[in-house]
């Protein structure tokens, strides 16, 4: 038997007296599932088949929610944390979990999730997609800017933990950090700093996000005196709500990024992948065993998943609300000498609608982490391509939308897991549907 051990994590103090708890599995959330008493414990910072004692943190109707204190027997996949911020810090939720063990509770919540809230049995779990690495691997990181301080948000509450690195940011956007410090003090308001960076060029967009407007001049110096030369353009933003709203920007106001045979311009106001390394390996989960005479992706950004699928296939077409990700999308299709695919700036239900009454063999789904609209899936049965890929960033979404679509006459052929992110519970998949015969 392993000795007990104590988390050693300093964020909160001790405030009521703990439980000791079995951990079950861990759930959506990255929490590990106890019961006691007839009561759900979703517990911060435990692993699966271990026992803890465990504070709890805050009650609610049908479960409460608690931190582990101490480990009494560790999981086999226990390990130590990667980061010094770690259960502090709330980005990362399972960097004390062996890797393996995190995919491996992925795929079982997934499943798990399309079981209870799809109502679908026997799922087809393909082999998963994992990162190449799992430091290192991101190449978008937005920073939080509070109080003099450079980081992420604390994990119970809205202030700001200062960091010197990031365990799972590309090496290259840690060796920035200490100079977007030297900025916050000049940038008065500082609220957010984000950051792109291009692995094949070696190139960083910045954008400086404010409730008032930084001044040009004063923008212009930090980039000239500051920032890195690779910092080949910075903005200035506000934002409101959900929606960044850019007030202007200096230099380039883009960069390229190469994934395997293509090319991609990524603009500073359109959507990339985040994790480079596995890239390639998601295009070909997406595009494997495809032929199509006629297809369309819808959310297609700038062209990620179109474009390489535009290989096995007469024509396709692409649509994204956001106009920045359809000009690049349609720079893409030129660079990549692609001339069998078009894009269009339309949401996915207008899109679908333009497209009423056509036969489509093919019809790929990226949609946001609320999933599908209730008349975009209204559209897709009427239509009835004769496959649908759906990408997903959210289980729960995923399984209420695969349920009505199995509802309507489609066959789920298999899903398979995408670690894109790993050490935190995100969890993003492929499913792969057909026309019932």
């Amino acid at each position: 038997m392993k000795s007990s051990q104590s988390l050693g994590n300093p964020s909160l103090e001790s405030k009521e007296e703990t439980l000791r708890l079995s951990i079950e599995k861990l759930v959506y959330g990255g929490y590990g599932l106890a019961r006691h008493r007839d009561k759900v414990y979703l517990v911060r910072f435990s692993a699966p088949k271990e026992l803890v004692d465990a504070e709890v943190i805050e009650e609610k109707k049908d479960y409460a929610e608690a931190q582990v204190r101490k480990v009494v027997i560790p999981s086999n996949s226990r390990r130590s944390a990667l980061c010094p911020y770690y259960g502090v810090c709330g980005g990362c939720q399972l960097q004390h979990i062996e890797y393996t063990t995190q995919v491996e509770e992925k795929e079982n919540i997934l499943v798990e999730t399309l079981e209870r809230i799809g109502k679908l049995k026997d799922v087809n779990l393909l082999d998963p997609i994992t990162s190449g690495q799992e430091v290192g691997y991101r190449i978008r990181v937005q920073f939080k800017v509070k109080n003099g301080r450079l980081g992420f948000f604390r994990w119970d509450e809205h202030e700001v933990v200062d960091i010197e690195e990031c365990p799972v940011a590309h090496r290259r956007i840690n060796d920035l950090i200490k100079p977007l410090k030297e900025c916050i003090r000049p940038i008065k308001e500082l609220q957010e700093i984000h950051v792109l960076y291009s692995p094949s060029k070696d190139e960083f967009l910045v954008k400086f996000i404010t409730p008032t407007q930084i001044e040009r001049g004063l923008l212009e110096s930090l980039k000239e005196e500051l920032l890195p030369p690779e910092v080949v353009g910075v903005g200035d933003y506000s934002r409101l709500r959900t929606v960044l709203n850019r007030r202007f920007w200096i230099g380039k106001e883009y960069t390229f990024v190469d994934v395997g045979p293509w090319t991609y311009r990524v603009s500073a106001d359109s959507f990339f992948q985040v994790n480079w390394t596995l890239w390639e390996r998601f295009i070909e989960a997406v595009r494997q065993n495809v032929s199509f005479r006629k297809a369309i992706d819808l959310h297609c950004g700038v062209g990620f998943f179109t474009i390489p699928l535009s290989e096995r296939g007469n024509f396709i077409e692409g649509s994204d609300s956001n106009p920045h990700a359809v000009s690049d999308a349609e720079y893409n299709a030129k660079i990549n000498g692609r001339d069998n695919v078009v894009f269009v700036r339309s949401d996915a239900y207008r899109h679908l609608k333009s497209r009423g009454g056509e036969v489509l063999d093919l019809v790929v789904l990226d949609p946001p982490r609320s999933g599908l609209e209730k008349n975009e899936i209204e559209l897709l049965t009427k239509n009835k391509p004769e496959r649908i890929i759906y990408i997903s960033c959210n289980p729960s979404t995923l399984a209420r939308d695969l349920r009505q679509l199995v509802k309507s006459g489609y066959v789920l052929e298999g899903v398979r897991l995408v670690d894109m992110f790993p050490q935190t519970y995100h969890i993003e998949s492929v499913s792969y549907l057909r026309v019932q015969e």
